[in-house]
């Protein structure tokens, strides 16, 4: 499998040689940035150094995979934001020198990606948000490396809900370009109570399209143990890298029907349900209703809407985070929920 760098940094190419050498692999090094572009379609994988990454940009070259962006970590903000107009990952040395040996081995996009889960409303107004933030809260305190999403462009900005709409961070009109695999963008990201948040933009949601979400949504399951999707009632699916799903629905028979319409065409051996208290209809019935198993019964905490309000992240004590506690060992595989009802 051939692989070349571009670049006239001697320390930066001693260290990639070195993540080559450490598989018994080869690393064809080029100093002309000209020569790259006889190789640029026949060469597996391409590196391109910081100090060469500029002028390769500016060649405008058709977009290819396994195309990345080596430097130093002084280099990894530039090198972040060159990597979405190329549609490449950024690889930091000596800190990724590990990544590096893999991608150079043929193995860049491992099966070791964190757990993506989608969270949606079955019926308007049950409290999607809050509930993702309560999960996310609930993984950064185990502590597990958590990001939380937002691609509900009517629902006012997650950021608001945690209280960080001034925590300084790129939000989504930074991503809405996106592309392929991207590199990682968690140093760029605003981070809450230990979550790495991807926000809407006020007032005017920028609109995200289904590339840059997937492509977004694929950079953070590598460099996160869990990604939490709050969908709202959007159909963004989150693409191929989604495990699993949780849809959210009140104790009502109107809203267990809207319910159970919204995922009549949902893979329901990874979809589960919460059901957020108030109404006529038990929990079980509920289950029974909708055909996919109970995780969890989210107790109603007069609470959480000044909670809200003030920006202080959704964490009560009692019910509401043993609940979020449910939701996330479900998410996770650590518990099947209870058995689907008949």
């Amino acid at each position: 499998m051939s692989t070349t760098l571009l670049t006239t940094d001697t320390r930066l190419a001693d260290m990639a040689q070195a993540s080559a050498a450490a598989i018994g692999s080869s690393l064809s090094v080029m100093t002309d940035p000209q020569e790259l572009r006889t190789v640029w379609r026949t060469s597996a994988v391409i590196l391109i150094g910081a100090d060469q990454v500029g002028q390769v940009a500016g060649w405008a070259l058709p977009r290819r995979d396994q195309t990345y962006l080596v430097g130093q970590a002084d280099s990894q903000e530039a090198l972040c934001r060159w990597s979405m107009p190329l549609g490449a990952s950024v690889i930091v040395l000596p800190e990724g020198g590990k990544w590096l040996s893999r991608v150079i081995a043929g193995r860049g996009v491992g099966s070791d990606t964190g757990t993506v889960v989608a969270v949606r409303g079955g019926v308007g107004g049950v409290g999607v948000s809050t509930l993702c933030a309560g999960v996310a809260l609930a993984a950064a305190r185990r502590p597990l490396k958590v990001a939380l999403v937002d691609c509900d462009p009517q629902g006012g900005g997650l950021d608001l809900l945690l209280g960080a709409e001034n925590t300084p961070g790129w939000r989504w009109d930074k991503l809405k370009n996106a592309v392929g695999q991207i590199a990682d963008i968690t140093p760029m990201l605003p981070n809450v109570e230990g979550i790495t948040l991807v926000s809407m933009t006020r007032p005017d949601p920028v609109p995200v399209s289904a590339q840059a979400f997937e492509a977004v949504i694929d950079c953070l399951a590598r460099t996160h143990q869990l990604v939490l999707i709050d969908q709202g009632r959007t159909d963004t699916n989150g693409g191929s890298v989604v495990r699993r799903s949780v849809v959210v629905s009140a104790q009502t028979v109107r809203a267990l029907a809207a319910t159970r319409a919204s995922v009549i065409h949902a893979d329901v051996g990874q979809c589960g349900l919460v059901i957020r208290k108030g109404g006529s209809v038990s929990a079980g019935d509920a289950a029974r209703a909708v055909e996919l198993p109970l995780v969890a019964v989210l107790p109603t905490v007069a609470e959480l809407p000044r909670l809200a309000d003030r920006g202080v992240p959704p964490w009560p004590s009692g019910g509401w985070k043993r609940a979020c506690v449910r939701v996330l060992q479900w998410c996770l595989g650590e518990t099947s929920g209870a058995r689907r009802l008949r």
